[in-house]
């Protein structure tokens, strides 16, 4: 018998003081960073508190890409503070951050449980038991699992994604289209992660376009935030592949966005990934539920790539790590190195097709 459990309470299209006045709420720690303060989406959530008289404090120190420094500064904080609950208010950077300070205190023996608001529609962190910290010292993302860092309650208020930037919603988007696709053709995969996973891929397909062209269509930001977060909550249940391996390694190196680090990566990876047959065979059936040219299983998996290259193309996603401005004298030596990191990522593991110390430099010279 399988058992397939999502912990996460989601509120779609709800506002935040309409799900936060459910709760009985008394003291209260807001995890985010300074673009969310200068944005005013801090404003917004500081008043309904302070309209529903609950005591609460803020963090807002987390980087792009949180380091074990400002994860330490905001644990340092939160014990401090001592609140009963966080809220997680940005994209993944400050869910993760909340996440990660969780991990931490609950080592102590204190769990504060996490509302998690997400301002991007991409990392699928409020449903996930993920987090990504960067080790600045040895360069590179230290991947944390834990089924207790799941936020508690995620709100999906269109409201706090109203403001994001073209880039952002390219980045982010492309980021959740890989998650859903890696879901679906990994190793782990099951008939409810694939139906999670498909249907957030149709509906990236279908929305992000008209998010990246028009911040003010609501529908289409309701509609990817759906999508973001069935794609987080289809990875999170099966696991991910050697695309976000490949991109915890290039993000950590060369400081790069995660996920337009992954967008550049993704029809490489599918092209690579379609020799084997199970793999093609899904990458066959996400093309004909997309109604791509796949009257073939070489075909359909061809027709992924092609349009996975289009999509990027539209976003204004580079087609290789050159047009990412890293130099190729400091990258050529380095892939070796990056390759053995890569296959010893966590990902790697879920990657139907088997991958070799060479497999992976091969790729890493193709990226490029």
């Amino acid at each position: 018998m399988g058992i397939f459990h999502v912990k996460t309470e989601i509120y779609s299209g709800i506002g935040v003081r309409e799900v936060l006045e459910m709760d009985n709420l008394k003291k209260v720690i807001i995890i985010t960073d300074p673009v969310m303060v200068k944005l005013g989406l801090v404003e917004i959530v500081e008043k309904t508190l302070e309209e529903l008289k609950v005591n609460y404090d803020i963090f807002d120190e987390v980087e792009v890409d949180p380091t074990l420094e400002s994860v330490k500064k905001g644990l340092e904080k939160v014990m401090k503070f001592a609140p009963d609950k966080m809220i997680a208010l940005g994209g993944g950077s400050a869910i993760d951050s909340a996440k990660s300070i969780y991990y931490f205190m609950k080592k102590s023996g204190k769990e504060i449980p996490i509302i998690a608001i997400p301002t991007t529609s991409g990392t699928g962190s409020e449903v996930t038991s993920y987090a990504v910290i960067t080790d600045k010292k040895k360069k590179v993302k230290i991947p944390i699992k834990d089924e207790d860092m799941i936020p508690e309650k995620a709100i999906l208020d269109p409201v706090f994604t109203k403001t994001l930037p073209r880039v952002v919603v390219a980045d982010g988007g492309i980021d959740a289209l890989t998650h859903a696709i890696e879901s679906y053709t990994c190793k782990s995969a099951n008939f409810y992660t694939q139906t999670f996973a498909l249907t957030a891929i149709v509906g990236i397909f279908k929305n992000i376009l008209k998010v990246y062209n028009n911040i003010e269509d609501e529908d289409a930001r309701v509609e990817m935030g759906k999508a973001s977060c069935m794609a987080g909550i289809a990875f999170d249940r099966s696991g991910l592949g050697i695309n976000h391996s490949i991109a915890h390694v290039i993000g950590g190196r060369f400081h790069k966005s995660h996920g337009r680090s992954n967008g550049v990566i993704l029809p490489y990876v599918i092209k690579f990934n379609s020799s084997d047959k199970e793999t093609a065979k899904r990458y066959w059936q996400i093309s004909k539920r997309l109604g791509l040219p796949s009257e073939t299983k070489e075909q359909g998996a061809e027709s992924l790539a092609v349009a996975v290259e289009v999509l990027n193309k539209c976003l204004g996603i580079p087609s290789c790590l050159k047009e990412m401005e890293i130099g190729w004298e400091a990258y050529k030596k380095l892939i070796p190195e990056m390759a053995k990191t890569a296959m010893e990522d966590i990902c790697t593991d879920g990657n139907i097709k088997k991958v070799s110390q060479g497999d992976m430099e091969e790729i890493f010279q193709k990226i490029y």
